[in-house]
C-alpha cells in the first residue's frame, strides 16, 4: 500500500513538472517564431480610417532574443509612422502569452504562427484627434 501511495505521489510530481515544461515550451515556441525573421509586408487597418497599408509599405519590425532585466529581448522598428513612435527598445510576453509588452509600457495583442504575425493595439491621441494618428490599429505581417 505504501508503494502505491509513493507511486501516486511520484506520478503527480512528474505531471506537475510536465505541465510546467509545456508552458515553457509554448513561450519558447512563440519566442522562436517571433525572433527568427524580421516582419514586414504590412496590411494595416485602422478602426476609423480603414486601410492604411500604403502608409506602411516600408514598415518592418525585428525582435531579437536577448533576455535581460525581465525582458525577453530587444526590438527595432523601421518606418513605424504614427502607429509606432518607438524606434527600438525591449520586449517581453505577458503571463498569458497573448500580449507583447514594450519597455515603454505599450501593450500589443498578438497572434502568431508560422509565417504570420498579427498585432492589434490602440494608440492614444496626442491631444486632438487627427485621422490616422491615433486609434485602433491592426498590423498583419509576414516574415521578411
Amino acid at each position: 500500500m505504501k508503494a502505491v501511495s509513493k507511486l501516486i505521489v511520484l506520478l503527480a510530481l512528474l505531471q506537475a513538472v510536465g505541465c510546467h515544461e509545456n508552458e515553457i515550451s509554448e513561450k519558447g515556441k512563440d519566442s522562436e517564431l517571433l525572433t527568427e525573421s524580421p516582419w514586414s509586408h504590412s496590411v494595416v487597418t485602422h478602426a476609423t480610417d480603414g486601410d492604411l497599408s500604403a502608409q506602411y509599405e516600408s514598415f518592418a519590425i525585428s525582435f531579437t532574443p536577448n533576455p535581460a532585466d525581465g525582458f525577453e529581448g530587444t526590438f527595432v522598428i523601421s518606418n513605424g509612422g504614427y502607429a509606432f513612435p518607438e524606434n527600438a527598445g525591449k520586449w517581453k510576453f505577458n503571463d498569458d502569452l497573448d500580449r507583447i509588452i514594450f519597455d515603454s509600457g505599450r501593450e500589443l495583442s498578438y497572434q502568431l504562427d508560422q509565417g504570420n504575425l498579427k498585432l492589434d493595439f490602440t494608440v492614444s491621441p496626442p491631444g486632438g484627434r487627427v485621422g490616422g494618428l491615433s486609434g485602433h490599429f491592426v498590423f498583419e505581417l509576414k516574415p521578411l
